[in-house]
């Protein structure tokens, strides 16, 4: 038995989850910039070997979106795909650029003269750099999306609870044709705004509600239009 509740279990370690994804995503860059590494600076010995280190950051990667499919922090259980999707390639192109471009400039730290490597060296370079750069501004794109989808998911919490309730009227139900299991309507609503402008806003609801029947509805006066402040508060 325990006295901790469990969907509350990690509150106790809030450091848990951060440091095991900045783990998992520092061994998933290693891991992409020792494969370009390898291919580049030896593209005839080890490109088997570094190869078979393919695994470890598509592991990586993957557990690390479940460290955050899992998180109890409200900012981050805002569903990002986007984001991880972009921080994902960001990392992937930014760590496999560098790899390049080390791998690129090895024979010359070592001071060989290897002419596959020569010849080919513009090339190398080119590509390098442009995986980095592009890599990077990936990275800076998905941190701004994440910042942003966060701030949009505590404004719609504040909302939900004091955002301003006002009155709406059904107009349309359908059936909501994603499931075949349970029957869902799609009910379209209409309430009117502070500027007193009429809006339309639809949710799926698990009664078939009649038109005509009022409702209520909380909604962001500073984005009346944004369907993810738009919140009902179903009545019979």
């Amino acid at each position: 038995m325990s006295t901790i509740d469990p969907r509350h279990r990690l509150h106790r370690r809030p450091w848990f989850l951060p440091v095991v994804r900045g783990v998992l995503w520092t061994l998933a860059g290693i891991g992409v910039f020792a494969i370009a590494f390898a291919l580049t600076a030896f593209p005839f010995n080890d490109s088997g070997m570094a190869l078979g280190l393919a695994p470890l950051p598509l592991l990586c990667v993957i557990y690390a979106g479940f460290t955050d499919a899992y998180t109890e922090v409200p900012e981050r259980a805002a569903r990002y795909l986007l984001p991880y999707l972009a921080w994902m390639i960001g990392i992937g192109a930014a760590a496999s650029g560098a790899g390049v471009l080390l791998g690129r400039a090895w024979p010359s730290l070592r001071g060989s003269t290897d002419g596959y490597a020569i010849h080919h060296g513009s090339l190398f370079n080119v590509l390098g750099a442009a995986l980095l750069l592009g890599g990077l501004g990936l990275l800076v794109v998905s941190t701004w999306l994440r910042t942003r989808q966060a701030a949009l998911a505590v404004r719609a919490r504040s909302v939900r609870l004091t955002g301003p309730r006002v009155p709406a009227v059904v107009t349309e139900v359908s059936r909501w044709h994603q499931s075949n299991v349970v029957e869902m309507w799609d009910t379209t609503l209409r309430f009117t705004d502070s500027q007193g402008t009429d809006r339309w806003h639809t949710a799926v609801h698990h009664v078939r509600l009649q038109p005509g029947s009022r409702q209520w509805i909380r909604y962001d006066p500073e984005a009346p239009g944004r369907k993810s402040s738009i919140f009902v508060e179903w009545t019979r």
